[in-house]
C-alpha cells in the first residue's frame, strides 16, 4: 500500500472555527461496528443471499509504537503506524478483534461483518484506553479518469479542534472537507464514505481559523484508485502544539 508521511508547514488562512462541547467528546470514544445479524448467509440489496466471506484490514494510527491484532484467535500481525496489513478473510457475522501492545491486551471485542462486505479497523487511544473504530469500504470503482478519497479524523491530541482540508488541482473541481473533527466519522455516517475526484496531481491544504498547518504539493491521485487520508497527532504534544503538527498519512484501497 502507498503510504506518505507528509511534513508540516504554517501560513495565513481565513475559516471558521467552532467550539466543540465537551459531550462529543465522550460520546465519540465509543467504537463504530456495523450493525449486521450473525447469520450463515446475508441479504444483498438486490434481495440474493451473499456466502462470499467479509474482508478486514487494519491501522494503527498512534506513535506509541507497534500493535498487535488477532482477527478471530488467529496469528497475531504486528501493525505500525503509517504500514496498514492488507485486508484479512474473516467470518459472516461474529468476529472477534485482539489487540496488544507490549505484553497485555488493550482491545478484546467482537464485531458482526456482512458477507462480502470490506472493513477497516482503526486502533487509537485517549488517555490510557486503547479502542478501535470499525468503518465499512464501499470499494465500488471510481470512473474512468477519476479516483475517490475520503478524510478520517484520528487527532487524538488536538480533538477540540475543528480543521478543513483541501484538495486543489488547477482545472480540475477542488474537494473540499470543512469542520472536520476527532472520531467524526461516528457521527456523521456520511464522512465515511469515499467521494469521487478527478485524477491528477493535487496540493493538499490541512487549515484552521487562521494558518495553513499542514501543505503538501505535487501529490499524484491516480485514475481508478481510491485513498483514505488519516489526520493523525503526536502523542505528546499538548493541544496547542499537536494542532501545528498534524500528521497526514494518505492510504490506497
Amino acid at each position: 500500500m502507498n503510504s506518505f508521511n507528509l511534513g508540516i508547514i504554517n501560513n495565513r488562512t481565513k475559516y471558521f472555527l467552532f467550539f466543540i462541547p465537551l459531550m462529543v467528546l465522550f460520546t465519540s470514544c465509543y467504537k463504530q461496528v456495523d450493525t449486521a445479524t450473525t447469520t450463515t448467509t446475508t441479504n444483498n440489496n438486490n434481495g440474493s443471499t451473499s456466502t462470499v466471506a467479509p474482508n478486514i484490514r487494519f491501522f494503527n494510527t498512534m506513535d506509541y509504537g507497534n500493535v498487535s491484532i488477532s482477527l478471530n484467535n488467529g496469528s497475531s500481525t504486528s501493525v505500525a503506524q503509517y504500514y496498514p496489513t492488507s485486508y484479512r478473510e474473516g467470518i459472516i457475522g461474529t468476529n472477534s478483534i485482539i489487540v496488544s501492545f507490549g505484553s497485555n491486551n488493550v482491545v478484546s471485542q467482537s464485531i458482526d461483518m456482512i458477507g462480502g462486505k470490506y472493513y477497516s479497523c482503526f486502533v487509537y487511544r485517549v488517555g490510557y484506553d486503547w479502542k478501535i473504530s470499525i468503518v465499512k469500504d464501499d470499494l465500488t470503482p471510481p470512473t474512468t479518469g477519476s479516483c475517490k478519497a475520503r478524510v478520517l479524523d484520528f487527532r487524538t491530541q488536538a480533538y477540540f479542534d475543528y480543521v478543513g482540508l483541501r484538495f486543489f488541482s488547477p482545472g480540475n473541481l477542488t474537494l473540499d472537507y470543512a469542520n472536520r473533527n476527532f472520531l467524526d466519522h461516528l457521527s456523521y455516517d456520511t464522512y465515511a464514505s469515499f467521494k469521487s475526484i478527478t485524477a491528477g496531481t493535487y496540493t493538499i491544504t490541512i487549515f484552521t481559523s487562521s494558518d495553513n498547518v499542514f501543505t503538501k504539493t505535487g501529490v499524484l491521485l491516480e485514475s481508478g484508485k481510491m485513498y483514505t487520508a488519516l489526520l493523525m497527532t503526536p502523542a505528546s504534544l499538548s493541544r496547542a502544539d499537536a494542532l501545528k503538527n498534524i500528521k497526514l498519512d494518505l492510504e490506497t484501497h
